[in-house]
């Protein structure tokens, strides 16, 4: 493939990725599990930062709905990170976006939602490489690699 030059075509790349090859879609969902951490990292930050220690450790024992909630979104996130490493967990990925485009669109500021609107659509297009993925059939560098 050519080289067509600029970053025009990046966000369309993540959103759409080449899944024609079995590299193009692990590479997709490898790119979302680095979204889906960096998502994860960044809430568990803020939390901390804004609760600090003390207040977290009191409503975490006091066993906070909202706290919990979000530890639970926090984990399905990391959960679904680790399995999106190895080109599965496409039914987690796709809960994890949807509660994470669902709490952008809810509590964002126009900043949150321009950097939101790239990791989810990182997050869409890993979802799509890792459904593909599972399908596991019909990818053009099977052939090559069949007789090479």
């Amino acid at each position: 493939m050519a080289y067509e030059g600029g970053s025009g075509n990046t966000f369309k790349n993540l959103w759409s990725p080449d899944l024609t090859t079995r590299a193009g879609a692990l590479n997709a969902a490898q790119t979302a599990s680095l979204a889906l951490y960096i998502v994860a990292g960044a809430s568990a930050f803020m939390l901390f930062a804004s609760l600090g220690f003390d207040n977290l450790m009191a409503l975490l024992g006091q066993a906070h709905p909202v706290l919990l909630l979000t530890l639970a979104q926090l984990a399905l996130m990391l959960i679904a990170a680790t399995l999106l490493r190895r080109g599965r967990g496409a039914i987690l990925a796709i809960i994890s976006a949807a509660l994470y485009a669902l709490g952008m669109i809810v509590n964002g500021n126009i900043i949150n939602w321009v950097v939101g609107i790239i990791m989810f659509a990182a997050m869409v297009g890993g979802v799509r490489g890792a459904w593909a993925l599972s399908r596991g059939r019909g990818f053009s560098d099977d052939i090559v690699d069949t007789f090479a």
